[in-house]
C-alpha cells in the first residue's frame, strides 16, 4: 500500500520596498575632478602592472584617453578662468586707484 503525500502549498511572498531606505540610496553620487584623475592613474598603473590582456588594452586605452583629454580641457579651461579673473580684477583695481 502506498501513501499519498501532498505537497507543501507554496506560499508566495511579496517584497516590500521601504521608500525611505530607497530614497536614501538613490542619492546622487558626485565624481569630482580628483576622482576621474585617480581613475586615471589607477588605469595607467594596472596597464603598466599587466592588469589588462592585450585584446582589452585597446577598448582600456580609448576609455584612458578619453578620461585624460577631458582631464586636460577641464584643466585648461579653469586655467583661463583665473587668468580671466586675475586681469579683471587687475582693471579692476585701475580703475579704483584713478
Amino acid at each position: 500500500m502506498s501513501k499519498k503525500t501532498k505537497a507543501a502549498p507554496v506560499e508566495q511572498v511579496t517584497p516590500v520596498e521601504d521608500t525611505a531606505s530607497t530614497a536614501a540610496t538613490l542619492e546622487p553620487v558626485q565624481l569630482t575632478l580628483q576622482d576621474m584623475s585617480a581613475i586615471a592613474n589607477v588605469i595607467d598603473l594596472a596597464s603598466r602592472r599587466g592588469a589588462f590582456h592585450a585584446n582589452e588594452m585597446s577598448a582600456v586605452g580609448n576609455v584612458y584617453n578619453k578620461l585624460n583629454g577631458f582631464l586636460q580641457y577641464v584643466a585648461a579651461t579653469q586655467a583661463k578662468e583665473k587668468a580671466d579673473q586675475a586681469s579683471m580684477d587687475a582693471a579692476q583695481e585701475t580703475v579704483d586707484t584713478e
